[in-house]
C-alpha cells in the first residue's frame, strides 16, 4: 500500500475525530479501517469512542480474523471491513458510520435519492440499500458484499453506512456526501417535496464524471 503503517494510523485517528466531530457517529459507534497489505488491516478499537482513538490503541488483523498487533478488542464490526477488502480489491480504506440523517430514510421505509442533486449524482450515484442485519454478526457482511461491488457507498437498513475509497479523505468525502444529501431532500420533503431530474438530466450529469476526473465505483439510476 502507498502508506506506511505510521501514515496509515495518522490517518485512521485524524479521520476518527473528523467522523465524530461532524456528527456522523456518536458515542462508541462506528468503525475506521485502512488495508495495509493483502493479508493485513488496521482497525479501530471496540468500546471507545472517535474522538478519543489514538495511535496506539489501534490494531493490526490479518483476513482469518486474528489480531496481529495491538492489545484489546477490535472493532465488532471488523467483519464487514474484512468483507469489503475481500470483495474490492482497489478499496485501501473502509469507514462504517451512522449518519443520522441518511439512516433516518431507511428507518421510515423511504428511499433516499441521491439523484436530486448533481453532486450526488456524480459523486455518488444510485446508493443501494442493504437489507436489515443483526450487527456484529457475519450476517452483516453477508447483507452488503454484492451491493459494495457496484458502489463505493452502501446504506445499511436501520444500521448506518459504509463507505470505501483509495484513502480513508476519499471514503469521508463520500460519507459526507451522502449526509449532506439526506439533509437536503429532508428539507425538501418539508417544501412540498423534491422535485426529481429527467431521465435525460441525469444522464447528462452521469456523462460528466470524466470530465471531474471521478472515478468512484457507481451503481447507474435505472436500475433504481
Amino acid at each position: 500500500m502507498a502508506r506506511t503503517d505510521d501514515t496509515a494510523r495518522e490517518e485512521i485517528v485524524y479521520y476518527s475525530k473528523k467522523v465524530h466531530a461532524s456528527g456522523l457517529v456518536c458515542a462508541t459507534d462506528g468503525n475506521l479501517s485502512y488495508r495495509l497489505d493483502q493479508d493485513r488491516f488496521l482497525i479501530t478499537p471496540s468500546g471507545v469512542r472517535k474522538e478519543d482513538v489514538s495511535g496506539e490503541m489501534l490494531l493490526v488483523m490479518n483476513m482469518e480474523g486474528a489480531v496481529l498487533e495491538g492489545e484489546g478488542r477490535p472493532s465488532t464490526e471488523y467483519k464487514l471491513h474484512r468483507e469489503v477488502y475481500r470483495q474490492r480489491p482497489d478499496v485501501t480504506a473502509v469507514i462504517h458510520a451512522h449518519p443520522p440523517k441518511a439512516v433516518a430514510f431507511t428507518i421510515a421505509g423511504k428511499r433516499l435519492n441521491t439523484g436530486l442533486l448533481p453532486e450526488c449524482v456524480v459523486a455518488l450515484g444510485n446508493v443501494p440499500l442493504a437489507p436489515y442485519a443483526l450487527p456484529g454478526t457475519e450476517e452483516l457482511p453477508r447483507s452488503m458484499a454484492e451491493l459494495i461491488c457496484l458502489s463505493d457507498v452502501v446504506l445499511l437498513a436501520r444500521h448506518g453506512s459504509v463507505t470505501v475509497g483509495s484513502s480513508l479523505g476519499e471514503a469521508f468525502k463520500k460519507l459526507e456526501k451522502l449526509e449532506h444529501c439526506a439533509q437536503i431532500q429532508l428539507y425538501a420533503e418539508l417544501l412540498g417535496g423534491p422535485q426529481p431530474f429527467s431521465t435525460r438530466e441525469i444522464s447528462d450529469l452521469e456523462g460528466l464524471r470524466g470530465h471531474y476526473g471521478i472515478s468512484n465505483r457507481t451503481m447507474p439510476f435505472r436500475e433504481v
